[in-house]
C-alpha cells in the first residue's frame, strides 16, 4: 500500500474505549500519520484549544460530552473542521441525524484497516483540493489588491480604457454604418467579385455556378450574426449603468452564473462533447451577501466569459466556476486549462493587452460559437467595461494549479469582483 497522505497536522481520536483508541492510534502511525487521543468529548475540546488537527475521529456514546456535543461545539468555532464519526451503532436514523451534522464518513466497529486507509486517504485529497484553492484564492487577492491600488492612484485621470472605449464606439459606429451601406464584410466582397468573374449572361440572364451561390448563401448567415453582435456591443456601451441597478443577493448572482452555464451546455452540446470539455454545476455560496447589479448586464458578461474559456479550454478538461468573498468583494472565479502547445493562455505581459478592444493573443478559434453576443475582438473589453462600471475589477490571467493531478499545471483564472454593500 503507498502511502501518500496529506495530512500536516496530527487527528484526534475522542474515543472512551482505551483499547480502541490506541488501535486507531496505531493504525493511523502506520499510515504516517501522528495522532492524539481523548477519552471524552470535553478533553477533545480542551486539546483543541491548545492545538490545531487535521481531522477529529469521534466516537458517539461517551461520557461527560458524547460524540453530537463534541461535533457542535467544534464546529462553533472551527467550522472548517473535518470529522469521523466511529460507532457500534448502524441504525439508519441515527446514521442520517449523524451525517445532517456535516461529518465527513461515518465508520462502523470493529475499524477495517483497508476501509479506514481509503477514508483517510480520501480526507488528504479532499484537503490537498481546499489548500490549492485557498492559494489561488490568495494569489487572486494579491492581484486584485495591486488593480485597485492602480486604479485608486489613477482616479483622477481618463483612463486608457475609457480611451479606447471612446475609440470602440467610433469605431463600431463607422463599421455598422460600412456594413448598412453596402460595404460589406470581407468574405462576402470576395464571394461577390467570384461572382462577376464567373457569371454568364444569357439574353436577360445570368447564370452563376451554385457552389459560390451557396457559399454566398452561407456567408450571409455570419454576415448577419455579425451585424447583431455589432448592434449587442454598441448597446451595452451606450447603457446608463445607473438607471439599472438594483440590490442583487449572491443567490441571484449564482442563479445568473448557473443560467448561463446552462444554456451554454444545451446550444453548443455538440462543441462540448467534440472536445470533452465539462463545466459543472456551480456551488452556492456558503454566505449571504449583497451588491448593486445590473442583473443583465452580468448575466451577458458571465455568458461571454463561459464561451471564451469553452472556446481556449483543451481537448478533456474541465472548467470550473466558484464563488467566494473577501476584502469588501464577492469573487465569481472562471478556472480553465488550455494547451500551452498551442495557446499561451493570458501570461503575466498579456493581462492588460488582452482587455483592449481587438488585440488577439492567440488565432480565430471556432469564432461562431452558439451564445457569442458581442463583435470578435470585443469580448474581453466589454466584460471589463461592465465590471468598471459597477465599481468592481476584472482580471484575467495565468495561475499555478495544484490541484488537476500529480503535476502542478498552468490554468487561466478569470475574476470578476464586486463591492459588496454594507
Amino acid at each position: 500500500m503507498a502511502l501518500r497522505l496529506n495530512l500536516h497536522n496530527p487527528i484526534l481520536i475522542v474515543e472512551d474505549q482505551k483499547e480502541t483508541r490506541d488501535l486507531i492510534a496505531r493504525l493511523a502511525k502506520g499510515f504516517g500519520v501522528d495522532a492524539d487521543t481523548a477519552p471524552d468529548g470535553k478533553v477533545g475540546c480542551e486539546m483543541a484549544e491548545s492545538k490545531e488537527y487535521s481531522l477529529y475521529l469521534v466516537d458517539l456514546e461517551m461520557p461527560v460530552m458524547n460524540g453530537f456535543e463534541f461535533i457542535k461545539t467544534i464546529k462553533e468555532k472551527k467550522p472548517e473542521s473535518l470529522f469521523i464519526v466511529i460507532s457500534g451503532n448502524d441504525v439508519p436514523e441515527i446514521i442520517i441525524k449523524v451525517m445532517k451534522l456535516g461529518i465527513f464518513d461515518y465508520i462502523i466497529k470493529p475499524i477495517d484497516r483497508d476501509r479506514f486507509y481509503q477514508i483517510l486517504e480520501r480526507i488528504s485529497e479532499f484537503i490537498r483540493l481546499k489548500e490549492s484553492e485557498r492559494i489561488l484564492t490568495q494569489e487572486n487577492e494579491e492581484r486584485l489588491k495591486a488593480q485597485l491600488n492602480w486604479i485608486l492612484y489613477k482616479q483622477s485621470w481618463l483612463t486608457d480604457l475609457d480611451k479606447n472605449i471612446d475609440l470602440s464606439k467610433s469605431t463600431l459606429n463607422n463599421l455598422k454604418q460600412s456594413f448598412f451601406s453596402g460595404g460589406g464584410f470581407g468574405a462576402i466582397v470576395s464571394i461577390v467579385e467570384i461572382l462577376q468573374a464567373s457569371a454568364k449572361k444569357e439574353n436577360s440572364s445570368y447564370n452563376f455556378s451554385s457552389d459560390v451561390v451557396e457559399l454566398l448563401f452561407e456567408n450571409i448567415y455570419y454576415t448577419k450574426k455579425g451585424l447583431r453582435s455589432l448592434e449587442k456591443s454598441l448597446e451595452i456601451l451606450n447603457k446608463n449603468f445607473q438607471d439599472s441597478f438594483q440590490k442583487t443577493n449572491s443567490e441571484q448572482i449564482h442563479d445568473l452564473l448557473e443560467k448561463s452555464r446552462l444554456k451554454l451546455e444545451s446550444s453548443n452540446e455538440q462543441y462540448s462533447k467534440k472536445k470533452n470539455v465539462l463545466i459543472p454545476q456551480i456551488s452556492l455560496p456558503a454566505n449571504g451577501y449583497d451588491i448593486d447589479a445590473d442583473p443583465d448586464s452580468l448575466s451577458r458578461i458571465f455568458t461571454e466569459l463561459l464561451v471564451n474559456a469553452l472556446k481556449y479550454s483543451s481537448n478533456n478538461s474541465v472548467i470550473n466556476i466558484y464563488i467566494s468573498a473577501s476584502g469588501g468583494y464577492l469573487n465569481i472565479n472562471l478556472k480553465n486549462e488550455f494547451d500551452p502547445q498551442s495557446i499561451p493562455g493570458i501570461p503575466k505581459n498579456k493581462e492588460l493587452l488582452v482587455k483592449q478592444p481587438f488585440y488577439r493573443l492567440a488565432g480565430f478559434v471556432d469564432e461562431n460559437l452558439e451564445e457569442e453576443e458581442y463583435f470578435t475582438g470585443l469580448g474581453l473589453t466589454i466584460v471589463d467595461f461592465v465590471i468598471k462600471k459597477h465599481g468592481g475589477i476584472f482580471s484575467i490571467h495565468n495561475v499555478i494549479d495544484h490541484s488537476l493531478g500529480e503535476k502542478p499545471v498552468e490554468v487561466v483564472l478569470a475574476t470578476v469582483s464586486l463591492p459588496i454593500l454594507d
